[in-house]
């Protein structure tokens, strides 16, 4: 799981070389010990580009059994958190062309919301809530090129470094993608009247 304020070195930490090569030796135990700790992180990646909890939690069923699979090929040039992102990613596009039709892909985004500040009025809290949801519809019809770095960068926390890693883009093009993705959600909110809000919040 990609704990919030974790650092890449805390991650990296993570990862048991005595657990990596008894997992590439068929060992599910030493397997399941080494990736339990990205679950929910995978979770929130695949639940954000497939938006049905039901088909993001058999997706990442998929996610955990390819790894499993190509635990050989780990080489360690890149963290396991990094491998496993790099996985589910590709795994979720496949899931999605394959296995989502066109109609549930347009399904309502079913993430709880953030409770509101106590202090906010109800009128107040609504519009919020209004705002994160019309933010996370405009990121949904962002190009998967736009959307997908978006959600690393600001949905898993990842640096761009880590970003262009499960991507295997430059970081640049990390860097130019996220920037356009900014623009083109700005003139959607702008569109239907609305100003943009941080990322962070929407997408949580």
């Amino acid at each position: 799981m990609h704990v919030t304020g974790a650092t890449s070195e805390q991650m990296e930490s993570l990862d048991d070389p005595r657990l990596v090569r008894q997992a590439q030796r068929g060992d599910a135990a030493a397997f399941e010990a080494l990736v339990r700790p990205y679950y929910a992180g995978l979770l929130r990646l695949i639940l954000a580009l497939c938006q049905n909890p039901d088909d993001a939690e058999d997706c990442l069923q998929e996610v955990l059994v390819r790894a499993y699979r190509c635990m050989d090929t780990f080489r360690g040039d890149a963290s396991i958190h990094t491998w496993l992102h790099r996985i589910a990613l590709n795994t979720t596009r496949n899931w999605i062309r394959s296995t989502i039709r066109a109609a549930r892909q347009q399904s309502a985004w079913q993430d709880a919301e953030t409770e509101p500040d106590d202090a906010a009025s109800p009128e107040q809290a609504l519009l919020d809530a209004e705002s994160r949801r019309m933010t996370r519809t405009a990121l949904l019809k962002l190009p998967s090129h736009y959307r997908e770095p978006l959600l690393l960068r600001y949905y898993e926390d990842m640096s761009y470094q880590e970003t262009a890693a499960v991507l295997q883009i430059p970081v640049g093009t990390v860097r130019s993608r996220i920037a356009q993705a900014k623009v083109l959600l700005q003139r959607q909110l702008a569109a239907v009247g609305l100003d943009p809000i941080p990322l962070s919040r929407c997408v949580r």
